[in-house]
C-alpha cells in the first residue's frame, strides 16, 4: 500500500494514500489532542469542539449551510474524538475535492464559535452523555478507565460530564483552539482518487502560509497501581456488563504484536477461547471479547462481556481461568496460526475502505516511532511465537495490573472481591 508524507515549513504534516481503484476521495484533518490534553474544568471540550466546528464558519455561516452543501454532492462528513486525537473528515466523489477541502479548512481555520449555537449544542451533548449512561455496553469502558486512572486525565470520560460541559463558553473554545489546533500538532490526510496537482494547489493556497505556533502537549499517566481495583455501579438492568482491564503497553512497545495475537486467541472471533468457554459451552453471555489499545505512554487490555445477572460470578471465574491457562501453557501451533490469520484477514477486509487506509497511516504518523505499512505490520504478527504470547500474558495478567468494572443490579462489592486474583 503506497503512501506519501511531507512536512511543510510551518510544521503541518501531509499524508497521501492514493488508490487507483476508487472513485471517491476523503479529506481528513487529524489533530493530536483529545480528552487527556484538557484541564479539569475543560473535561469534554475536545469532544464538544468536534460538534461545534460543524456549526458555522466564516464562509459557511451555519450548520445548515455546511450540511446542505455536502448533502448536495452526496458526500459524507463526520468526526470523532479520542483520548489523544480529534478527527474531521469529508468523503465525496473525486471531482468534489476542491469543495470538501475548502469546507474542512474553513471549519478548522475560521470557526464562528457562535454563543447562540453553543447554548443549543449543550443540549445535544447532554443528551449524548445521557445516551451513553443509559447504554451499559458503552458506559462500562468509561467506568473501567475512571477506575484504572482515578487521578489522571486518561481516567476522564471523553464526553465530559453534564455539570462541566454546560458551563463552557466561546472564550474557552477559542483558548483551547489556540493551545492545540496549531500546524505542528496536526496532520492533513487525503485518500482515494484525486488529482495530485490540484490537491497541492489547495494545500499551498490554504495552508502553506499559515503561521507556525507552539502548542500545548499532554501529561503522562502517573497512576501507580499496586493491587487489584474494583468498581461496581448499580443499575437496574436485565443484563450485567463487566470489563476486566489490565494496564498494558504504549504504541512504541515491541511487545504489541504478541499482545495482538494474545487478544485474538482469547477473544477474537466465534472460535476464540473466551467465546467458546463463556458463551458456547456454558451459555453465560451474549457477547464476550478482548481488545488491546495503546496510548502514547501506556495501554489497556480489556476483556468485556454482557452476562446473565445471576451467573456473573461463574462468568468471571471462567474468564480468569482462561487467563491463567494462557499464562501457564503455550498456545499450540494451529491455534497460534489461526489467530495470526484472523488478525491479518480482518485488517485486509477493513483496509479495502479508503478512510480506513488513511486512518492506518494517520495513527502511525501521529503516535508511532516508525511508520509501518500493513505488509510490514503483518510480518511482525507472523514473527510472534507461542513463547512470545505466553510471555506477554504473564507480563499483563498480574494482580497489580487488574481492574474490574461492573454495571448491573448489584448493591454489594464483596461478591466480586473474592474473584480478584489471577
Amino acid at each position: 500500500m503506497k503512501y506519501l508524507k511531507k512536512v511543510l515549513q510551518n510544521g503541518l504534516t501531509i499524508v497521501e494514500v492514493p488508490s487507483g481503484d476508487a472513485e471517491s476521495v476523503v479529506v481528513d484533518f487529524f489533530v493530536k489532542t483529545g480528552s487527556r490534553s484538557e484541564t479539569a474544568k475543560e473535561n469534554g471540550i475536545s469532544h464538544f469542539l468536534e460538534h461545534f466546528l460543524f456549526k458555522g464558519t466564516k464562509k459557511y455561516p451555519s450548520a445548515m449551510a455546511i450540511s446542505q452543501l455536502i448533502d448536495g454532492i452526496g458526500g459524507e462528513m463526520n468526526a470523532n474524538t479520542g483520548k489523544e486525537h480529534t478527527q474531521y473528515y469529508i468523503k465525496a466523489a473525486s471531482r468534489h475535492l476542491p469543495l470538501i477541502f475548502e469546507v474542512l479548512t474553513d471549519m478548522v481555520q475560521n470557526p464562528l464559535l457562535d454563543s447562540v449555537e453553543l447554548e443549543k449544542e449543550k443540549g445535544v451533548i447532554v443528551e449524548e452523555i445521557n445516551m451513553y449512561k443509559d447504554t451499559p455496553m458503552y458506559e462500562i469502558e468509561n467506568v473501567l478507565e475512571r477506575t484504572m486512572w482515578p487521578k489522571d486525565q486518561l481516567g476522564r470520560d471523553i464526553a465530559g460530564t453534564k455539570e462541566i460541559v454546560t458551563k463552557f463558553n466561546s472564550a474557552m473554545f477559542a483558548n483551547y483552539i489556540l493551545r492545540h489546533y496549531q500546524t505542528p500538532n496536526m496532520i492533513l490526510g487525503v485518500s482515494g482518487k484525486y488529482d495530485r496537482k490540484k490537491f497541492w494547489q489547495l494545500v499551498q493556497k490554504h495552508w502553506a502560509k499559515h503561521p507556525k505556533n507552539k502548542f500545548h502537549g499532554w501529561d503522562k499517566a502517573k497512576d501507580k497501581q499496586a493491587a487489584p481495583r474494583l468498581k461496581v455501579e448499580f443499575k437496574a438492568t436485565e443484563q450485567a456488563h463487566l470489563a476486566l482491564g489490565f494496564k498494558s503497553f504504549a504504541y512504541k512497545d515491541k511487545r504489541n504484536p504478541a499482545v495482538s495475537v494474545l487478544a485474538a486467541v482469547l477473544g477474537g472471533g466465534m472460535s476464540s477461547r473466551l467465546f467458546s468457554e463463556v458463551r458456547e459451552k456454558r451459555g453465560l453471555c451474549y457477547y464476550v471479547r478482548s481488545s488491546p489499545s495503546s496510548y502514547q505512554d501506556t495501554g489497556v487490555f480489556n476483556i468485556g462481556a454482557g452476562v446473565q445477572i445471576g451467573k456473573i460470578d461463574e462468568a468471571l471465574r471462567v474468564i480468569l481461568e482462561e487467563l491463567r491457562k494462557i499464562k501457564n501453557n503455550p498456545v499450540e501451533a494451529g491455534e497460534l496460526q489461526k489467530a495470526k490469520e484472523y488478525i491479518k484477514g480482518k485488517s485486509i477486509l477493513a483496509l479495502e475502505d479508503n478512510q480506513v487506509r488513511l486512518d492506518w497511516f494517520l495513527e502511525r504518523i501521529a503516535f508511532y516511532p516508525k511508520i509501518q505499512s500493513p505488509k510490514e505490520a503483518f510480518k511482525k504478527i507472523d514473527a510472534v511465537s507461542s513463547q512470545g504470547v505466553q510471555k506477554a500474558a504473564a507480563e499483563l495478567f498480574k494482580n497489580k495490573n487488574m481492574t474490574l468494572a461492573v454495571i448491573g443490579p448489584y448493591k454489594k462489592e464483596k461478591i466480586f472481591k473474592k474473584r480478584l486474583a489471577i
